[in-house]
């Protein structure tokens, strides 16, 4: 049987004292007393001009691509909006098409309120019910396929409840010019 005492000093260890600030440990590997290691020439770079020139060049091509696009291309836009008319059919904003899309199938309260539950639970459960201490995803496959499975069931939900639902929420192909129809 051990001690207490020796059981309490090997959990609590003396607090270091460099310069006259009190820590509670020491990071191996690391200078003590705020020292900074010296970084050659070669292995320093700056984030002015480097790291923000190229962000500025990134975001002035992207933005410079959608001006070209809506330049290119004509927006699918309808009329005007009339609030004395409902449009068929009535279609939740893109993130949200995929609920709407189990609302056509399921009853409301299984697909408003149990699925949705469901995934949040289930993906705040699964690094419980996934133990495997390797942090790398080839290790983690009840992880990985979880949660491909559930991006690939929304993401293809969200592209039928957007691309594929026309009026009366019937089935309509993309290409097929339904919009003007009411």
């Amino acid at each position: 049987m051990t001690d207490r005492s020796t059981v309490n000093d090997r959990l609590t260890p003396d607090p270091v004292v460099i310069e006259n600030h009190r820590v509670l440990g020491v990071v191996p590997g690391i200078p003590p007393g705020g020292e900074r290691k010296e970084l050659e020439r070669e292995e320093a770079v700056m984030v002015w001009p480097h790291l923000l020139v190229r962000h500025a060049v990134a975001s002035l091509v992207v933005v410079g691509l959608v001006v070209l696009l809506a330049v290119l291309f004509n927006a699918p836009l309808r009329e005007i909006a009339n609030p004395n008319l409902t449009p068929n059919p009535e279609k939740a904003p893109w993130y949200f098409a995929a609920l709407q899309e189990l609302l056509a199938h399921f009853h409301p309260q299984v697909a408003g309120v149990l699925v949705p539950t469901g995934i949040i639970v289930g993906l705040a459960a699964l690094p419980y019910i996934d133990r495997n201490p390797h942090l790398l995803p080839r290790y983690r496959k009840v992880a990985v396929a979880t949660f491909t499975i559930f991006l690939v069931v929304w993401i293809v939900l969200t592209l039928i409840g957007f691309m594929f639902r026309g009026p009366n929420w019937g089935w309509v192909w993309p290409w097929q010019e339904w919009y003007g129809e009411l």
